[in-house]
């Protein structure tokens, strides 16, 4: 070949033999290689956008899928509680409602089992009246008190107690240690109770007068002589009903609630004296007594607080409706008095009678704004505990009342308001 052109070749060559770049170098970088590389970072760069929105979307995807399920675990969960906690209240409300027919049947078989043994008694004095030529007055207030005691004191009551004994307990009232300045109070409430219920019965009686002319619970205290009075009244009743319808029945009933407790006690309990002249307060006092016990569990501070409300209302004041009418009782309070002091009290009795009763129902009414006084100042200081076993809410009514032993004591409580009405 030709010298003339190989030497340019050979001249292009550096002296290591390597091409020489250097012309092109300085002339620039190619523009082809360039958009090429451009094309290459930008194909790239989507590829990696693709692959990190592949990434985001799965990701929360399974995320999402994750959080739903977890919600419908948790919805699961929430149903299957809801469920199980609309079974528990269900069986609770059963077993209360079981509870308070079971306490209801021992009542109503208590009030029934008196009615009988009156019948007994009334039979038997009459087939003894007829073998020994007796002539039994029935009558008569005192055979009337004396039948109705045996029958309810001496009869009915063991009867009940021993049903009560297979009804389990339910709860026990707590043991809150009170001064004496607080069952001072408490007493002071109860006397004030006592007022109101009287006046609550005396304007019902007004707005729905009896339609009869028969004899009313105080009236028949008034033709009964102070010491049979005084035994019936002031020691039998109190004892008999507060073991009835205070210890026995709350302590059966305490694990569902102070309140419960103290409502039912108080409200079965007017229902028992079966008359408006004595439902009213009966209530009040029922409810106050529960309240007593149910918060201290000491049953001889309500049976000692409604001794003295029966002395008081039950034979004091009865004593002294004696003597303002003039009522000659060998045994009673006035003639005890002549036979202490030895003087004749007959000119001056239905004076101090007066003067006494005018003094009681100024303690009464003091009692009543002092009670309401009390009440106003302390309330924060009274507490309704849950109890163990609360009341399913919305179902306390037909847990108490709607069964059939509680139907059948109201039932026989009616009659018994009924009967009165018409007396």
């Amino acid at each position: 070949m030709d010298e003339r052109f190989e030497q340019p070749e050979r001249e292009s060559r550096g002296a290591s033999g390597q091409p020489d770049t250097t012309s092109r170098s300085e002339s620039g970088r190619d523009p082809e290689r360039e958009r090429l590389l451009r094309e290459t970072q930008m194909e790239i760069d989507r590829m990696k956008a693709a692959a990190m929105e592949e990434i985001k979307s799965s990701t929360a995807a399974y995320i999402q899928m994750q959080v739903q399920q977890a919600c419908a675990m948790a919805e699961a969960r929430t149903r299957a509680r809801i469920f199980m906690e609309e079974q528990e209240k269900t069986a609770r409300s059963k077993e209360q409602s079981r509870q308070f027919s079971r306490l209801g049947l021992v009542l109503f078989a208590f009030m029934g089992v008196a009615f009988a043994a009156q019948l007994v008694l009334i039979v038997i004095m009459m087939l003894v009246g007829l073998v020994g030529g007796l002539d039994v007055d029935f009558e008569n207030q005192t055979v009337q008190i004396v039948i109705s005691a045996i029958s309810m004191y001496g009869v009915a009551f063991p009867v009940a107690a021993l049903l009560m004994r297979l009804i389990p307990k339910q709860g026990r009232p707590g043991g809150e240690s009170w001064s004496a300045m607080k069952l001072t109070a408490c007493f002071v409430i109860c006397i004030g109770i006592g007022f109101v219920g009287i006046l609550l019965s005396q304007f019902v009686d007004a707005l729905f007068p009896a339609g009869g002319d028969g004899v009313q619970p105080e009236d028949m205290m008034t033709g009964v002589g102070m010491l049979l009075n005084i035994a019936m009244v002031v020691f039998a009743a109190p004892i008999v009903e507060e073991l009835l319808y205070r210890k026995m029945l709350i302590d059966r009933i305490a694990a569902y609630g102070d309140g419960v407790s103290v409502v039912v006690s108080g409200l079965l309990f007017g229902l028992a004296h079966g008359n408006f002249s004595q439902f009213f307060y009966a209530f009040g006092l029922g409810a106050l007594f529960a309240y007593v016990y149910i918060k201290t569990g000491h049953i001889g501070y309500t049976i000692g607080f409604h001794m003295f409300f029966n002395l008081i209302g039950g034979v004091f004041t009865v004593e002294l409706n004696k003597g303002l009418m003039e009522v000659r009782d060998p045994a009673g309070m006035v003639a005890r008095l002549e036979q202490i002091f030895g003087v004749d009290l007959g000119p001056v009795v239905p004076l101090v009678c007066n003067a006494l009763l005018t003094l009681y129902l100024v303690m009464s009414v003091v009692c009543a704004v002092g009670g309401l006084v009390i009440l106003i100042s302390r309330r924060k200081e009274i507490v309704f505990r849950p109890g163990e076993k609360p009341m399913v809410w919305g179902r306390r009514f037909s847990a108490v009342v709607l069964n059939p032993g509680v139907i059948l004591y109201l039932l026989l409580c009616a009659g018994l308001f009924w009967m009165s009405s018409l007396a």
